[in-house]
């Protein structure tokens, strides 16, 4: 089955909370982790965030996203009636009105091929309400993901709650400070893709300066092997990329 023809649901995305969620599932279950992470957390903060930086939502346009995504925005869009969509297009924003008038073509091409061409970063604000009602669910979803849980300068903050080896919830937060906790992991967006494709190595990512720990290094080092198990279960989790 091509990929085009493949029914994908939020939480196969990451770095979405949906995903996220499956990943506290998946590491709740774990029986590794059970017996790796016996003690963690037990009297002390053992919840960590992951602190995704630079997210290339001001270099990419949705165009970029994963090709089922974008493909059901641009069918969306282009299957609809031209009287329907001359109706929708009513409430678009001046800039997007303007940008889809001075492209060439019949209308519903114009049309997706503005948004298509839109940054990532902007597509939330160029989205009206009116669009969201017939665009594909997959694609409001994730405008509404990047609206909530992206900040402006393209990071996530995901808050891990763990303790004696469960994991007892996932969320994404606004600010670092939203939640305690006992760790930071730090890293660029492309550093996390490779964590958690299992292409790199956390407590060596951590000594080499690829991931900036803040937290008691002695804990991890007492842990590592409960640390690599985490990297194991996101690595065996299914997962398609947004960036």
């Amino acid at each position: 089955m091509s990929t085009q023809e493949q029914q994908f649901e939020l939480d196969d995305y990451f770095p979405t909370t949906a995903w996220l969620t499956r990943y506290q599932h998946a590491l709740d279950d774990s029986q590794e982790l059970e017996d790796t992470g016996e003690g963690w957390g037990v009297g002390w903060n053992g919840d960590f965030v992951f602190e995704m930086q630079n997210l290339p939502i001001e270099e990419r346009t949705v165009n970029d996203l994963p090709e089922e995504v974008w493909e059901a925005l641009e069918q969306g869009i282009t299957q609809l009636p031209e009287d329907t969509l001359g109706t929708v297009l009513e409430d678009a924003p001046e800039d997007v009105a303007e940008g889809i008038e001075a492209r060439d073509g019949p209308l519903p091409e114009r049309a997706a091929q503005e948004l298509l061409e839109t940054k990532i970063s902007e597509a939330p604000e160029k989205v009206w309400p009116g669009l969201r009602r017939v665009m594909p669910d997959i694609m409001d979803d994730l405008l509404t993901e990047l609206e909530e849980n992206v900040t402006d300068d393209g990071t996530v903050y995901a808050w891990i709650g763990l303790e004696d080896g469960g994991c007892y919830d996932t969320t994404t937060m606004d600010t670092l400070d939203e939640r305690d906790h006992g760790f930071v992991l730090t890293g660029d967006f492309d550093q996390w893709v490779d964590l958690v494709n299992g292409d790199l190595d956390v407590v060596e990512a951590i000594m080499s300066g690829k991931l900036e720990l803040d937290g008691d290094m002695q804990k991890i080092l007492q842990y590592s092997d409960a640390a690599l198990t985490m990297t194991d279960v996101a690595s065996d989790l299914d997962k398609r990329f947004l960036f």
